[in-house]
């Protein structure tokens, strides 16, 4: 039996033990997490593979985090993927890979939120997620960035080092000004935004951090600008509803230091033969051009 084979049919051990029975296990997803819908049951196991061989011991952190984190968020409202209610959620240790049952959201098509729709949800996620007080990794998804741009620094492509130069400078203005960061979902993206019966819910909270302000609205947009241009229509919207000079500044800030971690980030995987190198690459032609535009606006303004 293969390795995911017997992970698997560890996690079925423990969902028989918790009363779920006549299991049908299908894969839903294999990438950072194995992601099982126990079928027929409305439950999916989400199996933290990656993250449990770096670290067992932040693995089991980092996950139940996330469950008190959507525990959180529901209490205030926001439209959450939430962990099942049906028996214990976990985290569960299996064979040293740690896992959690969530409800099953079943496909379903929605039509994209607007620009306005979609800058509410956000703002929803992030006015809730500023009220908890649980303590938060600070900084801890731009950690992984400056990690990646050590591995990156040994390139020889002058594009890589251009970039690298304005992270550096970004780099050390986000931690002189680490008194300000504030409880954040860490990669509100658009992927992370799923389509549920009850509309659109948010997920995947492993990235929750302690980050600078409108770093969740950025998240959401960034790429979407970088690739759609400063006209596209959500981030558009956005600077049409920022009217003073230091929220503009601070969403400034943001966008810029997003689109640097999503472009060192993805390089450094897609390098290193774990990612979208088309894609990545992509991103690093048109990132150096799209900072500069940031600029631009923020001093108009």
């Amino acid at each position: 039996m293969s390795e995911k084979g017997k992970l698997i049919s560890q996690v079925l051990l423990i969902a028989e033990k918790a009363g779920l029975t006549d299991i049908t296990p299908i894969e839903l997803s294999n990438g950072g997490n194995l992601i099982i819908h126990l079928a027929p049951h409305p439950i999916v196991a989400r199996i933290a593979t990656v993250i449990s061989k770096e670290d067992a011991e932040n693995a089991y952190k980092i996950l139940d985090r996330e469950l008190r984190v959507a525990r959180h968020l529901q209490s205030k409202k926001v439209p959450t993927l939430l962990p099942t209610d049906l028996t214990n959620a976990g985290p569960y240790d299996v064979g040293g890979t740690w896992m959690t049952f969530w409800k099953y959201v079943p496909p379903i098509q929605l039509e994209s939120p607007s620009p306005s729709e979609a800058i509410e949800l956000i703002n929803g996620l992030s006015r809730a997620m500023k009220d908890f007080v649980d303590e938060l990794p600070v900084l801890g998804v731009w950690e992984r960035t400056c990690q990646s741009a050590v591995r990156l620094s040994k390139h020889s492509d002058q594009s890589i080092q251009a970039l690298l130069n304005v992270f550096l400078r970004v780099d050390e203005q986000i931690r002189l000004e680490s008194s300000l960061l504030i409880p954040c979902h860490g990669d509100a993206h658009r992927g992370n935004l799923l389509p549920s019966p009850e509309g659109w819910v948010w997920s995947d909270f492993e990235d929750v951090s302690l980050m600078p302000a409108y770093w969740d609205l950025a998240s959401f947009v960034g790429n979407l600008a970088l690739f759609g241009g400063i006209q596209e229509p959500t981030f558009r919207c956005i600077l049409d509803h920022i009217n003073n000079d230091t929220d503009l500044k601070a969403f400034g800030f943001a966008i810029t230091a997003r689109i640097l971690m999503s472009t060192i980030g993805n390089l450094d995987f897609a390098l290193a033969g774990h990612g979208d190198l088309e894609f990545a690459t992509r991103q690093l032609e048109l990132a150096e051009d799209f900072i500069r535009q940031i600029d631009l606006i923020i001093g108009e303004k």
